[in-house]
């Protein structure tokens, strides 16, 4: 493969490990994709081998709070990508980064792409108006890859999401001696696969010899929250009480989520290798060093 890769998003927590498994190959976007005149000018700088459109507000929490802002980033954010590739890279390959959410309260555990789309959150809903973009962009002649990328966690996942927070406050409290971790539902099952997996799949992707189209990214395995807390609170190194926080619940959340990615492993061989004991030892103690950092500074 020839050209570069323009990440955007890449300041984000997925792009931060993708520009790290792509190395010199990628860079990052300088702009705002919500700004059409700068994404063509980062598109047209130089010969582009591939995008990979990763900017989004990707909180389903926030999105209800601001479903508007959702739209507009998530929605009007990719047309500007595509839009911007169409005319000034056509040959080069979009990855445009949706999410497992679009499928809503799925009636098929593990779910397939061949599964109705039905989003529920405004995040979910503007994601698949993204792809709706994406196809409208595939059927007039471009390149284009849509992952659905299901939960992903790991070093470097913040606050604003159940993990991070919860390891978050972890760390807070081994700082402290003892403390108090807040959390929401724990009965929803998530399908959890490590950010580093999720990166290796959006690079397989990358690979022009795989047909454009539409891959789950996911274990196929759907975990209880209470069993994620379970292991974070069993790592700490420190008493650690838990208390039901009802501001961290979210309308329509979901019960169940998982998603099929044999589509994925047949067209790349792909398949997730970092278990979820794994990848939350990692995540606790990547906000144990952050913390330390921010301690020091």
């Amino acid at each position: 493969m020839e050209g570069s890769i323009l990440v955007t998003g890449a300041e984000g927590f997925v792009g931060s490990h993708l520009l790290a498994g792509l190395g010199q190959r990628a860079h990052a976007l300088d702009g705002d994709v919500t700004d059409a005149q700068a994404m063509a000018d980062a598109v047209g700088r130089g010969r582009l081998e591939a995008v990979v459109h990763l900017a989004a507000g990707s909180s389903a929490g926030e999105s209800w709070a601001d479903p508007g802002e959702a739209w507009r980033v998530n929605a009007l954010g990719t047309v500007n990508v595509l839009e911007a590739v169409r005319t000034l890279a056509p040959e080069a390959r979009v990855l445009v980064v949706s999410t497992g959410e679009v499928y809503g309260r799925a009636e098929e555990m593990p779910t397939t792409e061949d599964a109705s789309v039905a989003p529920l959150s405004p995040y979910a809903a503007s994601k698949a108006a993204a792809e709706v973009a994406a196809g409208q962009a595939k059927r007039a002649g471009l390149d284009v890859v849509v992952a659905r990328a299901f939960q992903h966690e790991g070093p470097g996942r913040d606050e604003r999401f159940a993990v991070g927070s919860w390891s978050a406050q972890i760390v807070r409290a081994e700082e402290a001696g003892g403390g108090t971790v807040q959390v929401g539902d724990l009965t929803a099952r998530r399908d959890i696969t490590d950010v580093r997996d999720v990166v290796r799949a959006y690079e397989a992707l990358l690979d022009p010899s795989v047909p454009a189209g539409t891959y789950n990214v996911a274990s196929g395995r759907a975990v209880e929250m209470q069993e994620v807390l379970d292991i974070l609170v069993g790592l700490a190194a420190c008493p650690i009480e838990v208390e039901r926080d009802p501001e961290r619940l979210r309308p329509a959340d979901l019960p169940v989520v998982s998603g099929d990615a044999s589509r994925l492993r047949a067209a790349t061989g792909w398949e997730p290798t970092i278990s979820l004991e794994q990848t939350l030892a990692d995540t606790l103690q990547a906000a144990r060093v952050a913390s330390e950092r921010m301690a020091s500074a």
